[in-house]
């Protein structure tokens, strides 16, 4: 396991409804639930926020942010690609790419985004422990969750269409924290990307103007859900 250069404090800071689905559903009560820790709060998983990350990093990678890093005859985009295959893993081989293990899991890792444990002591504290995933128990958890509805509008009638109705368990706007680590590149002899141990701490110190570019995170973003600010500071 490499050594980690840098350390963040990721804050994820969320303007409104919030939803990263289980898959599972309860009844009347929800046809898609909210993901919960084993307490019963709402947390965004580690491989979602490097997911948004990872696109963040490529959007600012498109604009040029990189391409001082780029000692090779390839091109920006290819280049990119290399550099985000180098940063962040990749699922499967792909030829002229890094491909062993070390390289496929990639040099940056989150934690789970989650409230502060000094937090949920306080408002599980403040109430009943919360046991289940409906909100008939009172716990004080369950004042973090809300359902919304929606439904398919018939576009010849402009009246709901017959049983499209459907409830989805979102979250409250909350402040969400994650560690954030970046491992050493002292093991990568300056592969495929040909970048320096201070070129790739250049690189590094670009992360928290990356995260800047995350504005929404997790499911029916298309419909205004998950809109939040992000926050990278060095611990």
């Amino acid at each position: 396991m490499m050594e980690s250069i840098k350390k963040y404090d990721l804050s994820v800071n969320f303007l409104g409804y919030w939803f990263i689905g289980t898959g599972s559903e309860s009844g009347s009560y929800s046809d898609l639930l909210a993901q919960r820790d084993p307490r019963g709060f709402p947390y965004v998983p580690g491989k979602s926020l490097k997911g948004v990350f990872r696109e963040a990093f490529r959007q600012a990678g498109r604009s040029g942010w990189f391409d001082r890093f780029n000692h090779t005859s390839d091109g920006r985009i290819v280049f990119l690609e290399r550099l985000t295959q180098m940063i962040f893993g990749h699922d499967g081989t792909k030829e002229g790419f890094l491909d062993d293990e070390l390289h496929a899991e990639g040099m940056i890792h989150f934690s789970n985004a989650e409230l502060p444990k000094c937090i949920k002591d306080r408002i599980q504290e403040s109430g009943q422990e919360s046991k289940t995933v409906k909100k008939s128990d009172g716990s004080m958890t369950e004042m973090l969750f809300t359902t919304v509805q929606s439904t398919k509008i018939n576009r010849d009638t402009g009246t709901a269409s017959e049983k499209s109705l459907r409830t989805i368990e979102t979250v409250i706007p909350l402040h969400l924290h994650a560690e954030v680590t970046v491992d050493s590149p002292k093991k990568l002899d300056g592969s495929v990307c040909n970048l320096s141990e201070q070129e790739f701490a250049e690189l590094v110190g670009l992360f928290d103007a990356v995260a800047g570019l995350v504005t929404e995170i997790g499911g029916k973003r298309r419909r205004g859900f998950g809109r939040c600010l992000w926050d990278m500071k060095e611990e």
